[in-house]
């Protein structure tokens, strides 16, 4: 139980910081009100439970030992979030009907903010590495592997979904200021440029 509670302890503090994750679920939230978003959210979680199924198979062992495979995931992976911080960035204020959550939610599809999401966790390399370095941490070699794998993953998901909850809803509080005047302008820049800094933040590291 101690090694479980250590566990969530650090998967809480590495999915509580700010990255792409997050910085996208805010902005989606602004943008398009909380019940939207959790479209977003829906799709960076069940990636992240992806990565975690490979992780575990040893596929993303071979991964991130060839490194062709590897850098190219990195690079892939760089330039989606560009592509995100790009459409951030150019993205136009809304008229003052858009500050209405209701109307907000249906200037996108839900599909689109699903597979956004989904993509952004897939096409990080980083959380495979961050997956097979944490998780033979806590397995217990005398007991089922599989199913020890399956209950981390499926705790670490459900941890990253109420933090991202969190987050959605902390950002749709203080939606109507950040909206005001040219802020909602000047946020979409910020996060755009947040966007292509990660980019290459993960090219370089």
């Amino acid at each position: 139980m101690s090694g479980l509670l250590v566990f969530i302890t650090i998967a809480f503090l590495t999915l509580s910081s700010p990255g792409p994750g997050v910085l996208f679920t805010v902005t989606n939230s602004i943008n398009y009100g909380v019940r939207t978003a959790l479209f977003g959210i829906s799709g960076l979680i069940i990636g992240m439970f992806i990565i975690a199924v490979i992780s575990a198979s040893g596929v993303g062992l071979i991964i991130t030992s060839n490194p062709t495979i590897f850098t190219a995931l990195k690079f892939i992976g760089a330039f989606y979030l560009m592509y995100l911080g790009y459409k951030n960035f150019i993205k136009k204020s809304p008229t003052q009907d858009l500050l209405e959550t209701e109307h907000n939610e249906k200037t996108i599809k839900k599909s689109k903010l699903f597979y956004q999401g989904l993509f952004a966790s897939l096409l990080n390399p980083k959380t495979i590495v961050f997956f097979i370095a944490l998780f033979p941490q806590f397995i217990d070699i005398k007991k089922e592997i599989l199913n020890q794998f399956l209950v981390l993953s499926l705790t670490f998901c459900l941890i990253g979904f109420l933090i991202h909850l969190v987050y959605a809803n902390f950002s749709s509080i203080f939606k109507e200021k950040m909206l005001a005047g040219n802020n909602f302008s000047k946020l979409n820049k910020v996060s755009g440029c947040i966007f292509f800094l990660l980019a290459v933040l993960l090219i370089t590291q």
